[in-house]
């Protein structure tokens, strides 16, 4: 499993890497020659997307997100276990409505026919490989979710 999550990682960096390369390149670019890259905003914008919602898949199984402990710490290991399994449980419902929604999108957009102005690349392939970063962060949510309330972290 660790495996997935460095590839996962890995994919999420090289988005960000991209996005870093052009925002970077667009910004000298346009101050110093009056000049853009085509359809840089649209490319960035794509690269943010992707980025966003891989990182989301890495952090869901690796309990990477923002916790706020003060409470769970004062309970006993039952208490927490309760704690712990609502909380995923929400997450994941939220992770499946998440990943329903940005699906839901892809097609929307893929119907559209909607595609950047300058260099017309479509763009449901860029909300369709954020939209397979959110399936990844289910997944990943759901695998967290099962170790939680079935798995070895229960000490009741």
């Amino acid at each position: 499993m660790n495996k997935i999550v460095e590839i996962i990682d890995k994919i999420a960096g090289y988005a960000i890497g991209f996005l870093a390369l052009i925002t970077f390149s667009e910004a000298l670019l346009r101050y110093f020659f009056s000049k853009s890259i085509p359809d840089g905003f649209v490319l960035g914008q794509m690269m943010q997307g992707i980025a966003i919602c891989w990182g989301i898949a890495t952090a869901n199984y690796a309990d990477r997100h923002i916790t706020v402990d003060i409470i769970w710490e004062f309970l006993g290991p039952r208490a927490q276990w309760v704690m712990d399994s609502v909380a995923h449980t929400i997450h994941l419902c939220f992770m499946a409505l998440f990943g329903y929604a940005s699906s839901y999108k892809v097609f929307d957009i893929l119907k559209a026919g909607e595609i950047s102005s300058d260099l017309r690349i479509p763009l449901w392939t860029g909300y369709s490989l954020a939209a397979i970063g959110v399936v990844a962060a289910l997944l990943m949510a759901t695998i967290r979710w099962a170790q939680i309330v079935f798995g070895a972290r229960r000490e009741a």
